[in-house]
């Protein structure tokens, strides 16, 4: 796979670094984000919003695949710094440790099983947030199950993953890296032209739990301030509805 270029812009102008550099990893339009002090990295799987405040993705988008997923490379935990970014704004294994948070993947590992280097670099912690462990591994984890369970079954799907923090959020480590109050996703189906977001607290949960977090589009816009799915039509209803499981057979 050809790898993407790095791109470190501030937020100065209303296109989206993304769309340009990396759209693979998009459809309809990267999410439209105001907020100052944001970098754009292109990755060779994913492409990261970063936020330089919080020393954490806003967002990160990923177009999973069947072969992104059934690849031959094995997980490697080579949980790394990454030196992509300026010294200052990157978040250090020190910041964790001890922490009593995980490393929590937006862009599964999961997700990157192409060849090592992919594997590799979803490992870099800008990739990672501050998760609750029993977040992360268990409900996190299976959201991230289900949607590669749909990608199996042949829906072409493009995957949002993100934080929102409260103004008061806490921090870990020397370099303050924020703990994000909630995480989230949004699950486009272009085969259908479907959509589903999830909102979830960063703290323990079931599974069984998950239907409780499912939400609108629009919904989550107003709380996170980006605009979704932006080239979608203005006639289109998808974003103000609010998704059931029921209606997206793989997350049964």
């Amino acid at each position: 796979m050809k790898r993407l270029l790095l791109l470190l812009l501030p937020v100065i102008a209303l296109a989206n670094p993304i769309d340009d550099k990396c759209p693979a990893f998009v459809s309809n339009g990267a999410p439209a984000s105001n907020r100052a002090n944001t970098l754009y990295l292109c990755k060779q799987n994913y492409a990261i919003n970063y936020r330089t405040d919080t020393k954490t993705a806003e967002y990160v988008v990923e177009h999973p695949t069947i072969s992104s997923i059934k690849g031959s490379s094995k997980r490697q935990d080579n949980f790394h710094p990454d030196t992509t970014l300026p010294k200052q704004y990157q978040s250090t294994m020190a910041d964790y440790d001890k922490s009593g948070y995980d490393r929590g993947h937006l862009a599964p590992a999961g997700d990157n099983t192409t060849n090592y280097s992919i594997m590799s670099e979803s490992f870099a912690l800008s990739n990672m947030v501050p998760q609750n462990p029993s977040n992360n591994r268990i409900i996190w984890n299976h959201l991230e199950t289900k949607i590669r369970n749909l990608v199996l079954l042949n829906h072409d799907l493009y995957v949002t993953s993100g934080t929102y923090y409260k103004p008061t959020y806490k921090t870990i480590g020397a370099g303050k890296v924020g703990v994000p109050d909630f995480l989230w996703k949004v699950v486009y189906d272009k085969t259908s032209n479907k959509v589903i977001a999830f909102l979830i607290p960063n703290i323990a949960l079931n599974v069984r739990d998950l239907p409780k977090f499912v939400i609108s589009v629009v919904e989550l816009e107003q709380l996170t301030k980006l605009n979704f799915l932006p080239s979608l039509p203005n006639s289109s209803n998808i974003e103000s509805s609010t998704s059931q499981l029921k209606d997206w057979p793989g997350f049964n």
